[in-house]
């Protein structure tokens, strides 16, 4: 059996709790709270290998599989850089804010794994409830004709509703832990992994997900390193955009862009895009102090920039869970259009923030952008 088969059964643990996500829509303000994650946004993830090694991984959804009649999500958790398509498809149906129904998974090229119904996963249990849930279903491995049988019991447990955990973005506050088990049986689950429990942990965050998962016994984890959503870039109106990441010193800029989110340079110059970033220090201390964050942030159209004053908060716009804590926050905020550029072309609209010189500390970015998209011909 392939590595990758083996560690199928540990992965999906993390990666089917890593898209337990609620939807929100587009309000239209770019000064309101980050908000939960939507169908289009996309997860940037540190993946933990069983041999140590760490690999970018990420997680979206790409399409829907029906089941049975009903429909459901397939997020896609890629963890083979060089070949996106390769990975893992985990078909999710998200019923309301605090539910998640799950009915299988496939590792592209080797398994599929199929409920024989619908499992549904809630998150709203109170702390230190324990939750059951028993799955039964099918594997089928890659070139096999007949499906063999599995079932999983999943006991987890909710301890607490508000910790603060580091994560490569920086310190999170108001994250909610969750602990539990996965026992596995049946003829179609690794003799080896058959009879004793999986042990796992989640942290989860109300803005971005699960944002760490660990699975000590095969050395398996993530971390999330950043997101981003590009909403609907390619219909004309108004769209809204954001991302938030990490900037540190060596590191790439950090950039939100309406020509990467498009494909194309199809923002509307005629209209005021509001554009809008705030920067906080990863560090929890260093957020604490008054210090400016040792970064370079433009608002450009692709030819020209619009000028700003970065300026220092006590609040969280995006963040208001962080509020209370003592931490600075630092804005900058446009609201302009780009009429004095030729030709009735469309442009680009960019949220640029990049290492200053001589950077020590990472800084947390976090940038909105709302425009109207031109049709295109």
């Amino acid at each position: 059996m392939r590595y990758a088969t083996i560690n199928a059964w540990n992965t999906v643990a993390l990666a089917v709790l890593a898209v337990l996500v609620t939807a929100c829509g587009d309000d239209g303000d770019v000064k309101s709270p980050y908000g939960s994650p939507t169908r289009t946004t996309v997860y940037e993830v540190e993946g933990r290998l069983p041999n140590g090694e760490v690999r970018p991984w990420t997680v979206k959804v790409t399409g829907e599989v029906t089941v049975d009649g009903r429909s459901f999500d397939t997020y896609q958790v890629g963890i083979e850089p060089s070949d996106p398509r390769q990975g893992i498809e985990i078909w999710i149906d998200k019923e309301d804010r605090n539910r998640v129904t799950f009915r299988g998974f496939r590792e592209v090229g080797v398994l599929t794994v199929q409920g024989d119904r619908p499992y549904t996963v809630r998150l709203d249990g109170p702390t230190g409830q324990v939750e059951t849930v028993e799955v039964a279903g099918t594997v089928l491995m890659e070139g096999d004709q007949t499906p063999m049988p599995g079932t999983a019991t999943v006991e987890y447990v909710k301890e607490s509703d508000d910790e603060t955990v580091d994560t490569p973005f920086g310190t999170l506050s108001g994250v909610k832990h969750y602990s539990g088990t996965v026992t596995l049986s049946g003829e179609g689950v690794p003799e080896f992994l058959r009879g004793f429990p999986v042990d796992a942990e989640v942290w989860y965050h109300p803005s971005f997900g699960v944002v760490k998962g660990s699975v000590p016994m095969f050395n398996l984890g993530m971390d999330l390193r950043g997101q981003g959503d590009c909403g609907d870039p390619l219909t004309p109106g108004f769209n809204t955009i954001q991302k938030v990441g990490i900037v540190a010193p060596g590191s790439p800029p950090f950039e939100l862009n309406t020509s990467d989110c498009s494909g194309q340079w199809n923002a509307d110059k005629m209209t005021h895009a509001k554009m809008l970033v705030e920067l906080r220090f990863a560090d929890e201390d260093l957020a604490r102090t008054s210090t400016p964050p040792p970064v370079v942030e433009e608002f450009t159209t692709g030819w020209g920039y619009f000028p700003h004053q970065l300026v220092a908060s006590p609040v969280s716009i995006f963040h208001p869970e962080e509020n209370g804590k003592g931490y600075t926050f630092w804005y900058g905020y446009a609201d302009e259009a780009a009429k004095n550029e030729p030709g009735d072309n469309g442009i680009l609209y960019s949220i640029q923030v990049r290492p200053a010189d001589g950077m020590s500390g990472a800084v947390r970015a976090t940038a909105r952008l709302r425009y109207r998209v031109l049709a295109q011909p």
